[in-house]
């Protein structure tokens, strides 16, 4: 064996010293799909453009698809080197917890059916909360990392930008958190 291959060896187990099966993180991407089924066949765009203001077909067209591929490159991140990339992984988790706490508040508060809060409920919640077990179990569950991960993942692709939207827009979001003068 060659000093390459002796040291590839060693660098690979690194690489995955997080996590032994790291393409389960790709779930995310599965679920994601799934949520935008429920988005669009149940009138999403229409409840959008009252909760966050100005919204439409090209704008959800447009957001969901860059939203998904950023989605996929973080994964893959996760999947090429789950150690070094953590963060990335625990940031996706918290992105799908974040929006499921906005479709289920939304629901509870307004007493409207949201649009992808039946997936929210039963494929998000879950689903990000097995990841963060999965990493709680292994001792990785730091607060450090819970709230980097928060702040990508939850504050800085989910809650600022819909809430700052909305209360822009003076939408119906917006008065539902009480943001709106």
């Amino acid at each position: 064996m060659t000093i390459f291959r002796k040291m590839r060896g060693c660098f690979m187990k690194d690489e995955h010293a997080v996590n032994e099966k790291p393409d389960a993180i790709f779930f995310l991407c599965l679920f994601y799909a799934i949520h935008m089924v429920e988005e669009f066949s149940f009138g999403f765009v229409e409840w959008g453009d009252r909760y966050f203001g100005n919204f439409d077909w090209s704008q959800n067209l447009i957001g969901n698809f860059i939203f998904f591929v950023c989605l996929v490159c973080a994964c893959y991140l996760y999947y090429k080197n789950s150690t070094k990339y953590l963060w990335v992984g625990m940031s996706c988790a918290m992105w799908i917890l974040s929006n499921a706490f906005l479709h289920i508040s939304a629901t509870i508060l307004s007493a409207e059916y949201s649009p992808g809060v039946v997936t929210a409920t039963v494929i998000y919640m879950p689903g990000g909360l097995y990841f963060l077990v999965k990493w709680a179990r292994k001792g990785l569950l730091t607060w450090k990392n819970i709230v980097l991960s928060f702040i990508v993942g939850g504050m800085l692709f989910m809650l600022i930008p819909t809430f700052v939207r909305s209360v822009y827009f003076h939408a119906q979001l917006a008065k539902l958190f009480h943001l709106d003068s």
